[in-house]
């Protein structure tokens, strides 16, 4: 049967190549639209004890630095640090030259995130120069700086350019995004802006992730009636808050992952049908020789599900080839996308999709050659 399956399957070696090769790019299509969505959803760098405290009415709409005290000193916090968003132009405005620019406090930034790794010495020199700055490891390999050179960044949003010398190289092995990011003293960029006491965020370290619905409310409740009222969400919905802003990307992801698989059904089921059709007097023989109903349903059904299982190995082999291609591209404009890669998950939903693909599409012909009569299989002219 085996024999007899592989043998049709290639005896229209083209017809079979582009089917496979049409399940091959909608499986590939799917697959990096899966582990885009699985990257949204994990959020890698983010942590279930972190809570962000922002404006109410936009991440543009600063707060005040009197908020410090008030949320660092809420039930379950453990430590609080404010963090401002600069963005700015390093050398020129091509992507890879985008990475995460941070006005931060040296004295709480690294208790907020004791998984970043930085020597005391390194840390005391960053604090002491106002015009200090620490990087990621990975950051710092990227453009070969080395502790004690200087930097330029353009200011665009906060209407001041800095000048800045690098006192510390951070790591965190375990989420190398993080490993992509510069701090540098927000004193500096109050004293350019020629405004002090405005924070875009503060970042809360609470004890325990139990906690965090509680704390959440207590930040809002706090400012309720005050003049700059504020949202306090998880460090995970905060960043997938950035993938909103452009809109339901997971419901047009998935239009798009079932636009491609309800495609390659059809295509795939009409090649089944014309291969199908032209061994009708071939089926009405396999009869007249012995093989029954179910054998001849299982042998449409098998090369049917060859096709599926076949592209769909080869849409997901080549996906896991091309992810950190990708990953590395657009990780030079948005860090987070250098983690994309092909998990065993979506493996697995993809040889699943092309299995399902395969046996459905061969169904229909496979009961109609297992109900074919011999004398109609005979009399009919493929």
């Amino acid at each position: 049967m085996r024999k007899l399956a592989l043998r049709n399957l290639l005896r229209n070696k083209l017809r079979t190549t582009l089917t496979v090769a049409s399940l091959m790019f909608a499986l590939l299509l799917l697959s990096l639209l899966m582990a885009f969505l699985d990257l949204l959803a994990s959020t890698s760098g983010s942590s279930d004890n972190r809570i962000i405290v922002r404006s109410a009415i936009s991440l543009a709409t600063l707060l005040p630095e009197s908020y410090w005290h008030q949320v660092e000193t809420l039930p379950h916090v453990e430590a609080a640090t404010p963090l401002n968003w600069f963005q700015g132009v390093y050398k020129d405005e091509r992507p890879e030259n985008f990475f995460p620019r941070f006005a931060a406090d040296p004295a709480t930034l690294f208790k907020v995130y004791p998984e970043l790794h930085i020597g005391p010495e390194e840390l005391q020199a960053w604090a002491a120069d106002r015009r200090g700055f620490v990087a990621g490891r990975t950051l710092a390999r990227k453009y070969g700086w080395k502790i004690g050179d200087a930097i330029f960044i353009k200011g665009d949003i906060y209407p001041v350019d800095l000048e800045l010398v690098l006192r510390g190289i951070f790591t965190q092995p375990k989420t190398p995004d993080q490993e992509k990011v510069l701090y540098f003293q927000r004193q500096y960029l109050e004293e350019g802006i020629g405004k002090r006491g405005l924070i875009g965020t503060y970042v809360l370290r609470i004890d325990s992730p139990a906690n965090e619905v509680a704390v959440r409310k207590a930040a809002e409740a706090r400012f309720e009636n005050s003049d700059f009222q504020v949202r306090a969400e998880t460090e995970k919905a905060f960043q997938l808050s950035f993938a909103e802003m452009l809109g339901n990307v997971k419901l047009l992801f998935t239009v798009i992952g079932l636009a491609a698989v309800i495609s390659i059904f059809f295509i795939t089921a009409n090649t089944m049908a014309m291969a199908a059709r032209e061994r009708t007097a071939e089926v009405g023989v396999l009869k007249t020789l012995g093989f029954v109903r179910g054998q001849l349903l299982r042998l449409v059904l098998a090369e049917s599900l060859a096709v599926g299982l076949l592209g769909a190995a080869l849409g997901c082999g080549l996906s896991a080839v091309l992810m950190p291609v990708v990953g590395a591209l657009l990780g030079k404009m948005m860090p987070v996308f250098g983690t994309l890669r092909m998990s065993g998950g979506n493996w697995a939903a993809g040889l699943a999709i092309g299995a399902a693909i395969g046996l459905l599409s061969g169904l229909g012909p496979a009961v109609a050659a297992a109900r074919l009569r011999i004398v109609d299989a005979v009399r009919r002219v493929a």
